[in-house]
């Protein structure tokens, strides 16, 4: 029996493990996936130097250890590197692979609910992993302008610093409260909605904003954003599917995604 893993702190609120041990049932592969909660880095490196040891075929990466694993990857897909995140490993030959699938699933989310990237204004909350995947996207998909709303500003800056020449047509910049946000995307990849005990002081700086489309990557959806105004709002449910779908098809070295029903997979997170 092969071994998979969600790692990450927290980790109770995954549904990762009832997705793909579903899966696994389904489609007759004699695998195991399970949740591991780790409390640090340390500990992540540790792990996953055992696993190598073990039957362990891979693993996706939750906060906050996205950014943390290069140092011990042995081969990381282009987004990854351009990203420095990864939240999806493969271990074959006593070799790290590491994959970015969050970008893949959040194209699938904008695509499936229909959302225009090309010339639209985003405010993107935080700066970690997550925020860098997304904020890639907006500017491979020809987005008008990004702004960043996080508190650690260091994060922040190394963000625009890395990014601003990927294309110099788009404005990439901090969030200003004197500044007036009209026509604006707001997209939250932070764990407002997962982690009851997240600073939420950061939204009251964007109250009195009329947003176009709130898109929460998170798929345990909490209330957080229902006082904001706005025309539409996403949840991430799409993007976990399909980041879960690429990691299939990364571990089994197939399509093997094609044969599952999306809906079907829906209704076991809804």
């Amino acid at each position: 029996m092969n071994d998979f893993y969600v790692i990450g702190n927290p980790i109770s609120h995954s549904k990762s493990p009832l997705i793909f041990n579903f899966i696994f049932q389904k489609l007759k592969i004699d695998a195991k996936y399970s949740a591991k909660e780790i409390y640090n880095i340390n500990d992540v490196h540790q792990f996953i130097y055992e696993c190598k040891k073990k039957s362990t075929v891979g693993c996706n990466i939750t906060m906050p250890y996205k950014e943390n694993l290069l140092s011990i990857i042995d081969y990381k897909d282009n987004i990854a590197k351009l990203t420095n995140s990864i939240n999806c490993i493969k271990i074959y030959k006593n070799k790290v692979f590491g994959y970015n699938n969050d970008y893949y699933g959040f194209e699938k989310l904008i695509s499936f609910n229909k959302v225009s990237i090309g010339k639209s204004r985003n405010i993107v909350i935080g700066s970690g992993g997550s925020a860098r995947t997304i904020i890639l996207f907006l500017i491979n998909n020809n987005a008008k302008s990004i702004t960043i709303l996080s508190r650690n500003k260091r994060t922040s800056h190394k963000i625009i610093n890395d990014f601003k020449s990927l294309n110099k047509k788009i404005n990439i910049d901090l969030f200003c409260d004197k500044k007036t946000y009209e026509n604006y995307n707001l997209i939250n990849c932070t764990p407002i909605g997962i982690i009851q005990s997240t600073e939420k002081v950061i939204l009251s700086k964007i109250k009195s904003i009329n947003f176009n489309v709130i898109v929460d990557i998170n798929y345990v959806y909490g209330n957080d954003f229902l006082s904001l105004t706005y025309k539409k709002i996403i949840t991430g449910e799409e993007m976990f599917i399909f980041q879960a779908f690429k990691s299939l098809d990364i571990w089994f070295e197939s399509n093997i995604s094609n044969k599952l029903d999306y809906k079907i997979i829906k209704e076991l997170i809804c």
